[in-house]
């Protein structure tokens, strides 16, 4: 699918500065400035992240509260339930707080709902179940902020709850005795994209500084790295801190489940990035609560057993393989009802019966990813359906869903990935309905990717130096992809080939100026024909990397997009050192 590139406004001027005040490349410079980081001080920052660089916990509304009520609670040895989500941010989330707890003495309990059983958010069964078991305070996690009749439920019987959630609010609140979450419309907490497990982490920073314990949950970096990638927020900002600084504690990890995780995984000696933690470690934990039970992912990570930690981790490892053939499955049945449309709609809305729950929001993305456009999938058990959708830039899938609220017996989520269920007589209307919100919010120019361009550059202006320097700008995710780089008017050298065991690749070398750099295309195999017939020159947008032959390292372009110039003119170099 070829992609609408755009290209940054260069301000030469001010990536020399940062360049001189930072020694660093001019290149690094200017990506830095594309991402809207606007002078030296904050590119030290963001390149040299630190735990210095958090705000304040206590910036986070009715903080005081949750932290008051606490340790009340630990003053009484109450029990205190830590109501968890079941998917990875949920449970690094009940984790954190959970090792917490114990280590102040406390008697937490955990709770995961079933997703198959019970879906998601709180239930007042649930609530009814704690109030029998004696238990005086509930920790929501990952879940809450839309619980108003099962808050009620819960004060009816005194116990107290605490929200500790990231997702977009109701217009009307719970009545909760606590509620943190950045995205009420009044909570003075600066940075708003916190994962679930950011925000108990800053509840557990609170807690800990008042018990003295201040540096205890620094521990537990790992968690929250895990569970900040996992829940794919954008990698700015304090997200970047946790990322980049619990990834290392990730790797020499000191709990025994994590460990066992990693070895199974084929990861307990590689160096750990955000990408192997978002495609192989997150789908193994995730595999509990989407497959059976999110409790084992829970176990694993809290466990002090290395005879337990590896027989959990053996069960994830199955669960994992189970959930990748029943997706398979899935996603096959979905792609042949699209293909059989007579035209590909603005919005994809399917829906199948008993379609596995665990994996309807994974299907979903991979719709968007193929497709690129809208997708909602829709499970119909009994009489009842239950839907993940997932959504494209220019489309809030969360404000799509509110516009069919009438049809739906709950919703929540927000723009690029929402939840609801549906009575299945009313599927109809809503696939009708979802389909015409779609046909008036989305032209045809929004079905087109963008390909944002980090920077024009000469063949010239690369280097091992340049790519080793990018690496600082490392984890890469959403809100921080991998730098991509622009040449115009690249000649072909000689033939390009398809490489790989089917030929699925395609390689080519490229010269500008006098200096030829090898290209590769990685699933691009298709293109040989039309590289080939093409014009004298081509524009390119590539990662550069660095690639090791027989010892040997040089520089490689990883071809992002080509595009033939509608003219044969060379652009100048926006560079000079």
């Amino acid at each position: 699918m070829r992609k609408k590139w755009r290209l940054p406004e260069p301000d030469p001027d001010r990536a020399k500065q940062i360049a001189l005040d930072l020694h660093i490349h001019p290149v690094l410079a200017q990506i830095l400035l594309h991402r809207g980081i606007q002078d030296s001080a904050d590119a030290r920052a963001f390149l040299h992240p630190s735990l210095k660089d958090l705000h304040s916990p206590f910036l986070l509304k009715d903080m005081d509260r949750a932290v008051a009520r606490l340790r009340l609670a630990l003053a009484r040895a109450e029990k205190i339930l830590l109501y968890g989500d079941y998917d990875v941010d949920g449970i690094c989330g009940a984790a954190l707080l959970w090792l917490l707890l114990k280590e102040l003495g406390g008697k937490p309990i955990s709770y995961f709902p079933h997703r198959l059983r019970e879906g998601y958010g709180m239930k007042e069964e649930v609530i009814r179940w704690a109030g029998k078991e004696k238990i005086g305070l509930i920790v929501a996690i990952d879940l809450g902020i839309t619980a108003h009749s099962e808050v009620e439920c819960a004060r009816s019987l005194g116990i107290d709850v605490i929200v500790c959630d990231h997702h977009l609010p109701g217009e009307k609140l719970p009545a909760a005795l606590a509620i943190l979450n950045p995205q009420q419309a009044d909570c003075p907490y600066p940075f708003k994209s916190l994962a679930a497990v950011a925000v108990v982490f800053k509840l557990c920073q609170a807690l800990g500084e008042a018990m003295g314990k201040s540096d205890y949950v620094n521990q537990h970096l790992d968690l929250l790295a895990l569970g900040t990638i996992a829940d794919v927020v954008p990698l700015r900002g304090e997200n970047r801190v946790f990322a980049r600084l619990g990834l290392a504690v990730l790797q020499r990890s000191q709990k025994v489940g994590i460990h066992a995780l990693l070895e199974l995984a084929g990861l307990s000696r590689s160096p750990l990035g955000a990408g192997q933690v978002a495609f192989i470690l997150a789908p193994r934990l995730n595999a509990a609560g989407r497959m059976k039970e999110a409790d084992l992912a829970f176990q694993l990570l809290v466990t002090e057993s290395p005879s337990q930690a590896h027989r959990l981790a053996c069960i994830l490892e199955e669960l994992n393989r189970d959930r990748q053939a029943i997706e398979r499955a899935v996603m096959e049945e979905t792609t042949r009802m699209v293909e059989a449309q007579a035209r590909l709609p603005k919005a994809i809305c399917l829906w199948g019966d008993g379609w596995h729950l665990g994996v309807v929001g994974i299907v979903a993305s991979r719709l968007v990813e193929t497709y690129y456009r809208p997708a909602a999938i829709i499970s119909l058990i009994g009489g009842m359906g239950r839907g993940s959708a997932r959504s494209i830039p220019g489309f809030p899938i969360h404000r799509a869903l509110e516009e069919c609220s009438d049809l739906l017996e709950g919703f929540g989520g927000h723009s690029f990935a929402a939840g609801f269920t549906i009575d299945k007589e009313a599927v109809p209307s809503f696939v009708e309905r979802f389909q015409e919100v779609a046909d008036s919010s989305l032209s045809e120019e929004d079905f087109l990717p963008a390909l944002s361009i980090d920077g024009e550059v000469s063949l010239g202006d690369l280097s091992v130096e340049l790519v080793m320097q990018m690496k600082e700008m490392e984890p890469y995710g959403v809100g921080n992809p991998e730098p991509t780089l622009a040449c115009q008017g690249l000649q072909v050298m000689k033939y390009p080939r398809c490489v790989g065991e089917n030929g699925e690749h395609v390689k080519l070398k490229v010269r500008r100026d006098g200096k030829v750099m090898e290209a590769i295309g990685f699933g691009m195999g298709h293109l040989q024909g039309e590289l080939e017939g093409s014009p004298t020159l081509i524009d390119l947008a590539f990662c550069p990397a660095i690639n090791t032959y027989r010892g040997k390292a040089s520089l490689q372009l990883r071809i992002k997009d080509l595009r033939f110039p509608p003219t044969q003119k060379l652009a100048p170099s926006r560079f000079t050192r």
